[in-house]
């Protein structure tokens, strides 16, 4: 997929814990497992959260490790919401391009999700793993900010 994305059309700075979009460039957002898993209860904030990010017309991006690790997660916690996950994966853009980040530490079975979010070449990885990603919240790791959801909803309403 060929993508016209101006590459320094979104820059994130941190001032006091703080996010800031700076201009109103779409962006092309990773999506975590557990953010997937959480979107496919419909009702849920997260669930209006990805909803709002597509009808403003930014992408929403994971990979086929992401998309097979909330399949098993859903499957084995909540199969009655495998229809709902289902439904949610039209709107969502599979690519399976990694790029190893270097001098990040990072916990082994989140290096793929990393990886996934550079290799798109995302503007932000919406993670709600807090324990293993939390320290990068608001950072930018090789062009992508990671972010959590009430920082998302910060740079959608930005806009």
């Amino acid at each position: 997929m060929e993508h016209s994305r101006k590459e320094n059309a979104l820059s994130g700075k941190e001032e006091k814990g703080m996010m800031y979009r700076i201009d109103n460039a779409r962006m092309r957002v990773f999506l975590d497992a557990n953010i997937l898993f959480s979107a496919s209860d419909l009702q849920s904030r997260t669930a209006n959260t990805f909803r709002t990010l597509i009808q403003l017309n930014h992408e929403a991006v994971t990979s086929s490790y992401a998309w097979a690790e909330v399949r098993r997660n859903m499957t084995r916690k909540c199969p009655h919401r495998l229809n709902d996950l289902d439904v949610l994966r039209n709107a969502v853009t599979i690519v399976d391009a990694f790029v190893m980040p270097v001098g990040v530490e990072c916990a082994e079975k989140d290096i793929p999700i990393l990886a996934g979010a550079i290799g798109a070449r995302c503007t932000h990885l919406w993670t709600g793993d807090k324990a293993h990603f939390g320290k990068f919240y608001g950072r930018k790791i090789c062009g992508v900010t990671v972010v959590s959801g009430i920082q998302l909803v910060k740079l959608i309403i930005s806009e």
